[in-house]
């Protein structure tokens, strides 16, 4: 049992500085990549929300009539959702 924990750690020994650069390195890549991601995102959902609350009053009566307001709730939710998923399969999570 104690030659397994000798080679254990002779190999940690001789490569931990190569294993961890590697985990930092994919993990900063894929974090800073995320962030990115959502900043862009957040930035196209605020341009669109700027836009449509600068529509007149009963413009947004008629478009509140047909429920589009809730159509785009539910396209940036599936959006959001789909650049969640994107994104954790590229940090490496997947199950």
């Amino acid at each position: 049992m104690i030659k397994v924990f000798v080679l254990l750690a002779k190999f940690f020994e001789s490569n931990i500085a190569a294993i961890v650069h590697r985990v930092l390195a994919a993990a900063g890549i894929g974090i800073i990549g995320y962030a990115v991601v959502v900043s862009a995102f957040e930035a196209v959902v605020s341009f669109a929300h700027d836009h449509y609350n600068s529509l007149p009053g009963d413009v947004l009566a008629l478009v509140g009539l047909a429920g589009i307001g809730e159509a785009i709730g539910l396209l940036v939710g599936a959006m959001t959702f789909k650049l969640t998923v994107l994104s954790v399969k590229r940090l490496g999570l997947k199950q």
